[in-house]
């Protein structure tokens, strides 16, 4: 029975150490709130890759873009074809 009284000393002190610690804390809340900014979502000319969205978004009457050559993309004749499932 002796043992028992120290260790619910010891459970009191531990109790009343940690409720302290979190009272001095404020609970961990701090009321702040995090504010989230939605991201724009991906347009569809924009996955066709090469420059194509802006080239679709540019004006009419602007200067024409000189094609580079990684613009397009070579095909090879020899390669298998892909079967159709």
């Amino acid at each position: 029975m002796q043992a028992l009284l120290p260790r619910r000393v010891a459970l009191w002190a531990a109790l009343a150490v940690s409720a302290s610690v979190l009272a001095a804390c404020g609970g961990g809340g701090g009321g702040q709130t995090a504010v989230v900014t939605p991201q724009p979502t991906p347009k569809l000319e924009d996955g066709f890759g090469a420059g194509f969205g802006n080239l679709f978004r540019a004006n009419a009457n602007s200067e024409p873009v000189k094609p580079m050559t990684s613009d397009v993309k070579a095909v090879d004749p020899s390669a298998a074809p892909t079967p159709l499932h």
